[in-house]
């Protein structure tokens, strides 16, 4: 939990929170170094999921270890974010969630034969989940260690086994969990290619922060149309990523590993204290004077990723955020936007 007497910045208004089990999701719980991705595919089979004579078996990321008698061959995703992942790491549901957020879409993912069992009110059609037979379930972890879907609706853990995928850690260690998750089940991961990619495109991100250390960057988004929110860098898979390559994010006040974002009032807006801002999650840019008046904006240290989505975890997905980002980096200016207040 955040303190409440903590000193918060000129710009802050108040924190908020994860968001629920139908909001965005993004963010992470640990950090990876550069060093760490070339491990990413290691086959400790302890942690990975194994298979033989005592049945299979997956460690997932609660910790929770389940074991079935025989590998699962009939797997169904809870979530959007879990589905893009496994979809982009080649494994195949019979049956997956797309709430039409454009998550599943950005990873292109052939629906022929697949239930879909998004449900608008509930969150997932429990009649259609079973009618599809599943002999294995995966689903979200939220920041507090509960499954996004399987917490809310009990009745789901008896139509099948739950395995839980973390969201809110970095990107490649939510992409390499999938690649783990979707080997244990006998499919030859199909994004190996783009995980090369993805780790030139690290590189270069890496290069571009020790070669402008100083520069401050804040990724915002538009909350309504009162508010922007400072995402907040102990929880969102994206800055877990670039804050562990060493970029200074704008931090936000008492944002503790649950707190979503930072949210500022539109007066405030100008006050953000980065060099270089990146409008991320949400569309389209502000039209408004006090955006403008923004030091980074006027200055032209201003980007909006085009991506389909920031909450589809693959290597290729990320690749064009880390790749684009790191141009971004190289070329802006330190001391644009103003100093925080302490």
């Amino acid at each position: 939990m955040p303190s409440t007497t903590l000193q918060r910045p000129a710009y802050a208004s108040h924190v908020r929170r994860h968001p629920s089990r139908r909001g965005l999701l993004a963010g992470g719980l640990g950090m990876a170094a550069l060093a760490g991705l070339t491990a990413c595919g290691s086959d400790d089979s302890a942690s990975n999921g194994a298979t033989g004579s005592a049945g299979w078996s997956f460690t997932d990321d609660r910790g929770k270890t389940v074991r079935l008698a025989e590998r699962p061959k009939r797997i169904a995703f809870l979530t959007d974010t879990v589905g893009a992942a496994l979809w982009a790491a080649g494994l195949r549901p019979v049956a997956a969630s797309d709430s039409g957020q454009g998550i599943v879409p950005a990873v292109k993912p052939d629906w022929s034969g697949v239930t879909k069992i998004h449900s608008a009110d509930k969150g997932v059609r429990l009649e259609a989940l079973a009618q599809a037979r599943p002999d294995l379930l995966v689903d979200a972890v939220q920041p507090d260690g509960t499954l996004q879907v399987a917490s809310q609706l009990p009745e789901i853990g008896k139509i099948a086994p739950v395995v839980g995928l973390s969201m809110y850690r970095p990107i490649e260690t939510i992409a390499a969990t999938a690649d783990r998750l979707t080997h244990s089940l006998g499919t030859d991961p199909a994004d190996k290619a783009a995980k090369t990619g993805y780790m030139r495109a690290h590189i270069k991100l890496k290069t571009a922060i020790d070669a402008n250390p100083d520069l401050r960057v804040g990724f915002v988004f538009g909350i309504d149309k009162n508010t922007v929110g400072v995402m907040n860098p102990k929880t969102w898979a994206v800055l877990k990523t670039v804050n562990a390559l060493g970029m200074a994010l704008v931090p936000v006040p008492g944002g503790a590993d649950n707190a979503y974002s930072q949210a500022v009032s539109w007066e405030n807006v100008p006050s953000i204290p980065a060099d270089l801002l990146v409008w991320a999650v949400s569309d389209p840019l502000p039209d408004n004077p006090l955006w403008k008046r923004a030091p980074a904006v006027r200055a032209g240290q201003l980007w909006k990723p085009d991506l389909a989505s920031w909450y589809a975890y693959s290597w290729s997905n990320f690749t064009v955020l880390l790749d684009e980002l790191a141009t971004h980096v190289h070329s802006a200016r330190t001391g644009v936007g103003p100093q925080a207040v302490s």
